[in-house]
């Protein structure tokens, strides 16, 4: 056993995330965890790399074991280069230069000098795992690890994950990844009587013995709802509570309520709708680009684009990391202007822009003002 925890319970506020959660981590493991968002999957990752206390519970590592962690959104010095920040992680040894050669091959820069606040999202969440191989983890935690990552950088950390001497735990969406990666997959929900269920094998398998976990549960809602039925049935026929008998009975039926109402609310799923209505805009041609270029930091990024955006179009643009797919984006929202080229927008056009970082969020409004501004 690498690492364990015990019990552990987190709460912001009022708000309990997660309660009574308890798990191993052994040498060679490959564990998944997934969950609705708001579930505690980030918190309870941050907890076993020691980021963040629990308010009950205890976690432990093995005497001597390493633990590295990959943040979802990675940030630097931006001053500071490739080299400069793997150099800063790794561990103190005679070898060090060469390991820091090593990982900077490894994990694909070919400039080491670089900045990394010129980085595009993709080649910092690299360097972010860079950073966490110089350590030499024993245990490896990735939070939302293919995010920013092109295709060809997810490919590369699946086999990375599948063939490393370290375990790893990683909280993330990707359904292919878990797939390829996982070799257990835990699942962080309120619907599972210890807020967590987790099964061994990739995610299809993951998906079978939920299936049948959820369906072993919900028959015995249904059993309990006919043997609560039964007891407020004969407590209406107006049972006395004089035998002693008749007060245990009654005192179980109660006990059968509350434990039919926490099964019931476990199997009760919510959900949350936002409607994306358009506005049923007749125009032909939305957005109409034509000879499009930019170039960033002395680097041209794409020239001559030309595409035209029609009602109902669903464009999806992908290119290896850095070749500029978020920079046209922000251009198409307005928010920077291309070097030449020009991006026709329809009368009263309304765009929305979900950028990588979240950074038009004000993160001290209420939520109600920030939905409903």
């Amino acid at each position: 056993v690498l690492l364990t925890c015990d019990a552990i319970e987190k709460s912001f506020g009022s708000r309990t995330v997660f309660s009574d959660i308890s798990l191993s981590m052994h040498d060679g493991d490959r564990l998944g965890i997934i969950g609705p968002n708001g579930a505690g999957k980030s918190t309870f990752l941050q907890i076993l790399g020691g980021e963040m206390r629990a308010d009950q519970g205890v976690v432990s590592a093995r005497k001597g074991v390493r633990v590295a962690m990959v943040v979802q959104d990675p940030r630097f010095d931006p001053e500071l280069t490739v080299r400069e920040v793997i150099t800063a992680a790794a561990r103190e040894g005679d070898d060090r230069d060469v390991e820091v050669a090593k990982i900077i091959s490894r994990v694909g820069f070919e400039d080491a000098s670089a900045l990394a606040g010129a980085l595009s999202g993709g080649w910092r969440k690299r360097l972010a795992i860079a950073a966490a191989l110089a350590v030499q983890p024993d245990v490896l935690l990735l939070d939302e690890p293919t995010n920013h990552l092109d295709v060809e950088g997810i490919l590369w950390l699946e086999k990375l994950v599948v063939s490393a001497s370290f375990a790893s735990i990683f909280v993330t969406h990707d359904r292919y990844f878990l797939e390829n990666s996982a070799t257990r997959v835990a699942e962080i929900n309120r619907a599972y009587p210890l807020g967590l269920f987790t099964a061994p094998g990739n995610y299809s398998r993951f998906l079978e013995k939920r299936s049948e976990f959820l369906r072993a549960q919900a028959k015995e809602q249904q059993a309990l709802e006919n043997l609560v039925e039964r007891e407020v049935e004969w407590l209406r026929r107006g049972a006395k509570a004089r035998t002693s008998k008749s007060k245990a009975r009654i005192q179980d039926a109660m006990e059968l309520q509350a434990q039919l109402a926490d099964v019931s609310s476990r199997n009760r799923g919510g959900s949350t709708s936002i409607d994306f209505t358009a506005t049923g805009r007749m125009t032909k041609r939305l957005i109409v680009v034509e000879h499009l270029s930019k170039s960033m930091g002395g680097r041209l990024l794409f020239k001559d684009l030309k595409f035209a955006l029609a009602p109902g179009m669903r464009l999806g643009v992908l290119g290896s990391n850095g070749t500029g797919k978020s920079t046209l984006l922000r251009i198409l929202a307005e928010e920077i202007e291309p070097d030449t080229g020009e991006v026709r927008r329809a009368e009263g056009l309304r765009v929305s822009w979900f950028d990588q970082n979240r950074d038009k969020l004000d993160l001290t409004q209420p939520l109600r003002k920030a939905l409903a501004p």
